[in-house]
């Protein structure tokens, strides 16, 4: 699979850039996205229109993607019951390989899969991990390249201040 390979030179260059942040252009149209769920559901981002919403691209492999993600399950937690969800998007891996990194993990927010990594060209990911703030228009708000400890209060006052809107 030649994904894999590209994906892995992705991780490199964000190692060697470091975690930063942008402000997204809020042209790009995230509703347009659909995925496929672990039981093969097409889950398109239209179903979380009025929700404020974390939505991260990872893959197995990558270290700092694994390292997040227990930080982005208490984020959940943190504001259930709000206009607030986290999306997690598999880049370039088969459901297998998913299915058993996710056994060892007790993470209860959607996964979708993108097997064939179209979102790398849609979206411009430029490494992994890379999430994006979607306002409840759908509409980013903020881009993140590089693990984040999604509980700092730097990432929950953004999250705060859209849900506020």
């Amino acid at each position: 699979m030649i994904i894999r390979p590209v994906l892995f030179s992705f991780f490199l260059l964000l190692s060697s850039l470091g975690a930063s942040h942008t402000y997204a252009d809020d042209s790009m149209m995230f509703s347009e996205l659909s995925f496929p769920d672990l039981e093969g559901r097409d889950i398109s981002m239209t179903e979380f229109r009025g929700k404020v919403v974390l939505l991260n691209f990872w893959a197995t492999w990558c270290p700092p993607c694994v390292k997040e993600m227990p930080s982005m399950e208490k984020l959940r937690q943190k504001y259930a019951g709000q206009d607030f969800e986290v999306v997690a998007i598999n880049a370039g891996e088969e459901t297998e390989s998913v299915e058993a990194f996710l056994l060892e993990r007790d993470l209860t927010f959607p996964i979708l899969l993108d097997r064939r990594g179209t979102s790398f060209m849609t979206l411009g990911i430029r490494g992994l991990p890379m999430s994006f703030l979607l306002n409840k228009e759908g509409r980013s708000v903020i881009t993140f390249l590089g693990e984040r400890d999604w509980l700092e209060s730097a990432q929950t006052k953004l999250i705060e201040a859209e849900l506020a809107k």
